[in-house]
C-alpha cells in the first residue's frame, strides 16, 4: 500500500500523482479536471483520472490511487467522522 502523509504544501499530491504514472494507475478524485490541470502543472500527463463515481462502477485491473482519503470517505458516507490507519 502506497501512502503518502503530510502537511499542506509538501508534495503529497505530486508524490501521488507521480506515484499513478510510474504504475499505469488511475487516480481518483473529486475534481478530475481541476486534478488534471494540476499534473500539468507538474510536466505530467497521460494519467487516467477519474471521480468517485466513475470508479466506484469500475472494474478496471488497473491499481488505484485516491487522492485525499478524507473526502473519499465522507463521499461514501457522510456519517464518517474518523478512522485508524495502520502504517506498516
Amino acid at each position: 500500500m502506497f501512502i503518502v502523509s503530510g502537511g499542506r504544501g509538501t508534495g503529497k499530491t505530486k508524490a501521488l500523482l507521480e506515484k499513478v504514472k510510474d504504475e499505469n494507475g488511475i487516480l481518483v478524485c473529486d475534481d478530475p479536471t481541476k486534478m488534471r490541470e494540476r499534473a500539468h502543472k507538474y510536466g505530467i500527463t497521460g494519467l487516467e483520472i477519474i471521480c468517485y463515481e466513475e470508479f466506484r462502477g469500475s472494474s478496471s485491473d488497473r491499481p488505484a490511487y485516491i487522492h485525499d482519503i478524507n473526502k473519499y470517505l465522507k463521499y461514501l458516507d457522510s456519517k464518517v467522522q474518523g478512522y485508524s490507519l495502520s502504517l506498516d
